[in-house]
């Protein structure tokens, strides 16, 4: 299996602080920046998007090897150009398409599969997803069959990710668990005026933060919501909730987001029951914030314990008491707080890419 030329099967919205986003362009950002030729495609948050921009939006420097195109605004457009641009890097050798979207694999591995190697990037298992919500998950399951069946390899965020999409599909290509990571670093330290508690990421009803509302009035310091777009009803439902308790504050470049933490005394990674975040979640903010030299609050789940240990001061989820103590010992107690910290690792793009990299060779 060939690993100097790599396709990202996945289209991307740019610039945008959509974890998807910020995933996928920092993964193949970290890969060309190990000497590997890569291609990705995205496409267009806003009219007049360049490449340039959409680098400069996430804080990474253009590369020789990393070959990034925006795709034309309209939808009909930017799949011809999308299907053109993999059938040209198709041409020019091949190599190994990384499918984050199975879709996208599907139709790839349909129209040249005999020309390169595909590799499947699972963050989910749509099928049980669909099924826990009360929907069919038949056809989705078809999907992923047949997509993991032509691929290679198959390469998981979270180990209960793997686990369930073994217990649907038993029988798997080589299979790794490749935790996500961080770009920012160096991070600033901590500042010397830190105050409050923060929570920074998307501002979305399967993250659990109403509890965070909930608990919010009974926290000694001011809690900070930033990633709440101005018109967004939930985020304006959730300061409601809040009593007045919880400040709302716009989404960040992700350049930025190193900056902001810095400033805080505590940052929370919720998380809420069910397959989501129990299983099937590694949260890009939960590796930021591990790199911040901030201490971090975090629900207490399988997921979030398979990815930071004891890095961080659990909660239950979905209790708002349990918060607002863990949120407490995390402001007073100093032991406590020097306990987390010292367990905490910085985790990067480059190291998940060199694993996807030594992991990629090893089943050759």
């Amino acid at each position: 299996m060939a690993a100097d030329r790599w396709f990202w099967l996945y289209r991307a919205t740019a610039p945008s602080a959509r974890a998807q986003s910020i995933q996928v362009i920092n993964a193949a950002h970290a890969m060309a920046n190990l000497g590997r030729d890569v291609t990705l495609a995205v496409d267009p948050a806003t009219g007049g998007v360049t490449a340039e921009a959409v680098l400069r939006f996430y804080g990474l420097d253009p590369l020789p090897t990393l070959h990034l195109h925006v795709l034309p605004r309209s939808r009909t457009a930017g799949s011809i150009a999308y299907r053109a641009l993999f059938s040209a890097w198709v041409a020019q050798g091949g190599g190994i398409a990384l499918a984050r979207s199975k879709k996208h694999a599907r139709e790839a591995h349909a129209r040249l599969g005999r020309y390169f190697t595909l590799v499947v990037e699972a963050h989910e298992v749509d099928s049980l997803q669909l099924a826990a919500s009360g929907r069919d998950g038949g056809p989705m399951r078809q999907l992923e069959s047949e997509v993991l069946k032509a691929a290679s390899a198959v390469v998981c965020n979270a180990p209960g990710t793997l686990a369930l999409l073994r217990d649907v599909h038993p029988v798997l290509p080589p299979a790794l668990v490749a935790h996500n990571g961080t770009r920012c670093t160096p991070f600033p330290a901590p500042h010397v005026d830190a105050h409050g508690v923060g929570y920074v990421g998307s501002v979305r009803a399967y993250k659990d933060l109403e509890t965070l509302a909930r608990a919010a009035p009974q926290i000694s310091e001011s809690v900070h919501l930033v990633g709440a777009e101005p018109t967004d009803p939930f985020a304006h439902a959730l300061a409601k909730m809040a009593e007045g308790a919880l400040i709302l504050e716009p989404p960040l470049a992700y350049r930025h987001v190193p900056e902001r933490m810095s400033r805080f005394r505590v940052l929370v990674v919720p998380a809420a029951k069910g397959l989501f975040g129990e299983q099937l979640t590694s949260p890009l903010k939960l590796w930021d914030a591990l790199a911040s030299g901030v201490v971090v609050v975090a629900a207490d789940t399988p997921a979030m314990r398979a990815a930071a240990g004891a890095a961080f001061i659990p909660y239950q989820p979905a209790d708002a008491g349990d918060l607002v103590a863990a949120v407490e010992m995390a402001l007073g107690n100093e032991q406590r707080r020097e306990s987390a910290l010292e367990a905490a690792t910085v985790r990067t793009w480059a190291d998940r890419a060199r694993e996807l990299l030594a992991f990629v060779e090893s089943v050759r």
